[in-house]
């Protein structure tokens, strides 16, 4: 049975109050949550993951406009679709729902990653989605009606992803329930997306992942002395490492391309959290953490 966790997104929102946009963008952030909740074929298969999880369940200050799911159900060639037409008659219920009768939302792109061609088989599809938002009436609804509003919460959802464990979102005050991701999966997927840096195929962008660092070192030093919990989080590890062609060793976090690559733009996470802490204080976290998985006795 998943663990079932309160999230007061309420509170949530309210603390963006002082900064208009932000404010809007956590505003738009539930009504997507409880768009997904309002649909049967959505609730029990988009897992929410990612920076806003990171903010409303682990009380990260890491602010990001963007929302990531992974899903439970196939790929297919015509899913864009398929979750475009639930979204777009799930988000006006949504908002009316939360007395959110000034705000507008709708679905204005949904683009497969890497191409549309060959979806279906790839390894590791994934959708970026974008949900314009605008208020009622404003010059911006024109646009997002015509698909063109340039206030947008981007969506990504990722598919074939193995997940170990999910837990129950409650978003306080009404009860609405939805999936997200466990702290096993969070560590899980974030330390691979970590090593997938270096085995990325030179054809490919590569991004740094400055936010997995971050993330990680912050769950982690508040994670309690718990073997079975470090267990979990070397399972769900190799899992989701076996589905993308990565065999990992107690040496992997140290390759010094892993911590190079990740070290990019760490700079710019000043903008999200603002006090920035030092990489390699951040990282040795990491590292340590990683070496201290039972590697010997599984």
């Amino acid at each position: 049975m998943s663990e079932t966790r309160d999230i007061d997104i309420a509170g949530w929102v309210g603390r963006a109050e002082p900064d208009p946009v932000l404010f809007l963008e956590r505003q738009a952030a539930e009504i997507i949550l409880n768009a997904i909740a309002l649909a049967p074929e959505l609730q029990e298969s988009m897992l929410l993951k990612g920076g806003t999880l990171m903010g409303m369940a682990f009380d990260s200050p890491r602010q990001t406009a963007d929302m990531d799911f992974s899903v439970t159900f196939a790929a297919a060639d015509d899913v864009a679709g398929r979750l475009r037409n639930s979204f777009d008659r799930t988000l006006p219920r949504a908002a009316a729902r939360l007395g959110y009768a000034d705000l507008v939302l709708k679905v204005q792109s949904v683009k497969y990653r890497p191409r549309k061609d060959g979806f279906a088989a790839m390894q590791a599809p994934a959708l970026q989605m974008r949900i314009g938002y605008a208020r009622r009436g404003s010059p911006q609804e024109a646009h997002l009606q015509r698909g063109q509003c340039a206030d947008a919460v981007q969506v990504d959802i990722s598919f074939n992803e193995p997940v170990f464990s999910a837990q129950v979102l409650r978003l306080v005050p009404d009860g609405t329930t939805v999936m997200a991701y466990s702290l096993i999966d969070m560590i899980a997927e974030k330390m691979r997306a970590l090593l997938q840096q270096e085995v990325r195929n030179g054809g490919r962008r590569d991004r740094g992942r400055r936010q997995d660092v971050y993330d990680i070192a912050l769950l982690v030093e508040a994670l309690p002395e718990d073997a079975s919990l470090r267990a979990g989080i070397l399972e769900a590890l190799r899992r989701k490492c076996r589905a993308r062609s990565i065999e990992p060793t107690p040496a992997s976090m140290s390759a010094q391309e892993v911590k190079e690559r990740a070290r990019r733009e760490w700079a710019s996470l000043a903008l999200e959290i603002g006090e920035l802490p030092d990489f390699d204080d951040r990282f040795r976290i990491v590292e340590a953490f990683y070496r201290s998985l039972p590697w010997k006795e599984s």
